[in-house]
């Protein structure tokens, strides 16, 4: 794997955030928005139309662009840096943790600095976004979870032949993809180099308090990861448990 840091062009960064500002986003990611530039009336927003939203939204984040394209510059240098450093060790970890040569795999990703606290990514373009804000774990954080997602996904698609649409939110096999996140970090070498501050919120927030017949579901995971031969088996046998409980997963979800 090899990874190429780059800064995210101002059209692209305000049209990523907006994407989970529509009136059909939850509250969940809108929030994230607000919660990192304050100075965002979040109020006023929920009260206007969609395209008074996004007026208000691309004049003000428009003028932040320009006000931190240093510190973008700053934070590309050095997640750039951050990469090259660590990136023989993250290779050698990934092949260990899933089964398969690693080194010759996904060497055209790109990860873009951006405005936007939620960081998608694109499986397709092997892409993905980091936030300015915050220090080098932050890169780090980010960008070991998304290869676990791209590594993950290569090895699904090799094997279930399914449709890359199944693979994005709101997909039974997205929510499965979320989870796991977990279950490497914990159990796996793919922990070693997380950041510590990291270690036990690794997958999203809400996921650690989802529970199955009072057991908690990231344990019953974990447990389906130590019972497994191999990496696929643990797909088989965590997407099953998925589809079992789809309902009761879906309903404790934001």
């Amino acid at each position: 794997m090899n990874l190429s840091v780059r800064i995210m062009s101002k059209i692209d960064t305000i049209a990523s955030i907006l994407d989970f500002q529509t009136d059909d986003t939850s509250a969940y990611w809108r929030a994230a928005l607000f919660k990192a530039y304050p100075f965002l009336n979040e109020k006023k927003c929920l009260n206007m139309t969609w395209d008074e939203r996004k007026e208000y939204l691309t004049t003000e984040l428009s003028k932040l662009y320009d006000k931190l394209e240093i510190n973008l510059q700053e934070k590309c240098a050095i997640s750039q840096k951050i990469w090259n450093e660590k990136k023989e060790q993250i290779n050698q970890i990934y092949t260990g943790v899933f089964g398969i040569d690693c080194n010759n795999l996904f060497n055209n990703m790109i990860a873009e600095i951006s405005l936007n606290p939620i960081c998608p990514r694109n499986l397709r373009h092997q892409s993905f976004s980091i936030v300015w804000a915050g220090d080098e774990f932050n890169f780090l954080e980010t960008a070991l979870h998304e290869m676990i997602h791209f590594v993950w996904f290569h090895m699904w698609h090799s094997y279930f032949k399914d449709n890359w649409s199944e693979y994005e939110s709101p997909n039974l096999k997205w929510i499965l993809s979320e989870m796991v996140i977990d279950t490497f970090v914990k159990n796996t070498d793919i922990g070693n180099m997380y950041p510590e501050k990291y270690h036990n919120n690794s997958a999203y927030k809400y996921f650690y308090d989802m529970k199955i017949n009072h057991k908690l579901i990231l344990e019953d995971l974990t447990s389906l990861y130590m019972e497994s031969k191999n990496i696929i088996q643990f797909m088989e046998k965590s997407y099953l448990y998925c589809q079992t409980n789809e309902k009761d997963i879906r309903h404790q979800m934001l």
